[in-house]
């Protein structure tokens, strides 16, 4: 495993929407393997292309986007409003650094809180701030000051994120989905000096984390035989896991075949075929069942129908 280029897809911003970035990241990448044809499409999905022996196609898909909040409004005491992108708990934005991607350079910025020392109501702890009550400040004095940093409304933000080991386990923010990335070069860089036997279309998508948006058009584009969706799955192994999930998917026990969640069941003949190649060759792997759902379910009804599957990389603490 690569560790350095993982830990690189992370560093790089790419909120959904504002994915230029991350999407110059793996081109740059995905270039080394030589691939046939890499093209990006109007929605800015970045697609590569491998030709194979037969005359069937393989879609792999796998999303850049993540996670990120966007300057809603500018205070004239140089607060900073924002909205949120995609499905982020109002839980975890107290107390947090974050990188304002402004026109002249990155600014950080911080959701601070009330310092108890200076509460007058202890029932200040117990209740969750709803994200619009949040400003992000930077310690300008003014409007003016922001504005002047190359920052405006429409400005994207991000997590600031760190990124560690401990044995064989990552832990970082943004693995969602870059492991997803990591994984889909990784498949060009294998047959960079052979043929495969099917055509291999791999398309990198924006927008997943906003309605799946991406991978919306994507089928109709290149009509595949067979979807794979590489993504993250919520690991089930954590302290306070509902009783009906509870330690049905584990760290260190193999990817996830996802047959259900909140927008797709896996075709019984798909999940057969996916099950026994895992079998034949020895391949660990876990059965999900869950919410959310994956560029495959939006591919799946797309025109005609395709035969999809969500295969998932289980990760603890998903979207926090």
């Amino acid at each position: 495993m690569d560790l350095n280029l993982i830990k690189d897809l992370v560093f790089v911003e790419g909120v959904s929407g504002f994915e230029s970035k991350i999407r110059g990241k793996i081109k740059n990448e995905i270039e080394k393997s030589k691939p046939d044809d890499i093209k990006i499409d109007n929605l800015g999905n970045l697609i590569a292309i491998k030709k194979g022996k037969s005359d069937n196609f393989i879609l792999f898909v796998a999303h850049m986007d993540e996670l990120g909040l966007v300057v809603s409004a500018i205070d004239e005491d140089g607060l900073i409003s924002f909205k949120k992108i995609g499905g982020i708990d109002d839980k975890i934005l107290p107390s947090r650094f974050f990188r304002i991607l402004g026109s002249k350079g990155e600014v950080v910025g911080v959701t601070g809180l009330l310092p108890p020392h200076l509460s007058i109501d202890n029932k200040t702890s117990e209740n969750t701030i709803p994200w619009y009550n949040l400003k992000i400040d930077i310690g300008a004095k003014s409007k003016s000051e922001v504005l002047e940093k190359g920052i405006e409304v429409g400005t994207p933000i991000v997590f600031q994120k760190e990124f560690y080991t401990n044995d064989d386990l990552i832990i970082s923010r943004g693995l969602d989905d870059r492991v997803g990335v990591y994984i889909l070069t990784k498949i060009l860089e294998f047959f960079k000096e052979k043929k495969p036997y099917n055509n291999i279309i791999i398309a990198f998508t924006v927008e997943e984390e906003i309605g799946l948006r991406g991978a919306s058009v994507l089928a109709n584009n290149f009509n595949p035989d067979f979807v794979i969706a590489i993504d993250s799955m919520s690991s089930t192994d954590i302290y306070n896991t509902p009783s009906i999930y509870k330690n049905s998917i584990n760290l260190g026990f193999g990817p996830v075949i996802r047959k259900v969640d909140a927008r797709m069941i896996v075709d019984e003949d798909v999940f057969d075929f996916i099950k026994n190649i895992a079998n034949k060759g020895e391949i660990p792997y876990q059965i999900g069942v869950s919410g959310g759902s994956t560029d495959a379910s939006i591919i799946e009804i797309s025109n005609k129908g395709y035969k999809s599957v969500p295969l998932c990389v289980p990760i603890r603490y998903t979207h926090s």
